[in-house]
């Protein structure tokens, strides 16, 4: 997209002045993760406290504003599409949370680093028995009555379309009784295309995508959650029934975004 001459200086001064908003949320968070840590004081519950609230501080330095449409479960599995790597920000901006992700998150600078240590599952999906490694610790996190979120797409993408789920990572959730509800997250640019602009996947370089991105005259991330959970019996099911429900409130989301 060819950006006009008049209109580099302010892409510039908004490219650093948010650079410098999202290094010192960084810092910030990454600190009081190890000043926690020294003091033994970094439980789960903590970590992902933690991560909320430093994201709640970066995102609009980083010119992102979040509307939420409905409210996150209290505790369980809460299935969601995919689309990019401020998911995770969003999603922690809204309530404390956790999540599981796929294993290519925790290589990304920053995001990957903070993920990693709010205690982030991460699944390798080229190896299928890894679905079942991390199992348990799927299943010690909804014991220990959590807010987990969860990623059944595998990979992120363009937002035009849900991507199929994948139904083994809804087993520890049959296994535990958990409830299992559905959100959604779509994105915004009053001056961009989202679907290359905010959404990152396939071949995309995450360094000029987020400059591109901090220079923006604005971004919404628009969230929208279920008012219903569900208990399943059965993995197929629970990921049939949470696809629909994905689907449904994304078309709720776009229709407001437009």
């Amino acid at each position: 997209m060819e950006i006009a001459p008049a209109a580099l200086p302010k892409r510039i001064v908004r490219v650093l002045v948010r650079g410098c908003g999202l290094l010192c949320g960084i810092g910030g968070c990454l600190a009081e993760y190890l000043l926690r840590r020294l003091g033994g004081q970094l439980r789960e519950q903590t970590r992902i406290e933690v991560l909320h609230r430093w994201s709640r501080r970066t995102l609009p330095r980083m010119g992102i504003r979040v509307e939420v449409t409905g409210a996150p479960q209290v505790a369980g599995l809460i299935a969601s599409n995919h689309l990019s790597y401020l998911d995770i920000l969003v999603y922690s901006a809204v309530a404390p949370c956790a999540f599981v992700a796929k294993r290519e998150v925790r290589a990304w600078p920053a995001v990957g680093w903070i993920a990693t240590l709010a205690g982030t599952i991460y699944v390798d999906r080229s190896r299928r028995s890894e679905t079942h490694t991390i199992q348990p610790e799927i299943q010690s996190a909804l014991a220990g009555g959590l807010r987990l979120f969860l990623f059944p797409e595998g990979t992120s993408s363009d937002g035009s379309r849900v991507l199929p789920f994948h139904s083994s990572l809804f087993q520890p959730a049959v296994d535990q009784q958990a409830p299992v509800s559905a959100a959604s997250i779509e994105y915004a640019i009053p001056d961009g295309v989202a679907a290359a602009e905010a959404c990152y996947f396939g071949t995309m370089k995450l360094f000029p995508h987020l400059t591109n991105l901090l220079g923006k005259h604005s971004v919404i991330a628009r969230v929208n959650f279920s008012s219903k959970s569900f208990l399943f019996t059965d993995r197929k099911q629970a990921s049939l029934k949470m696809h629909e429900e994905v689907e449904r409130l994304r078309f709720s989301s776009m229709e407001l975004l437009q």
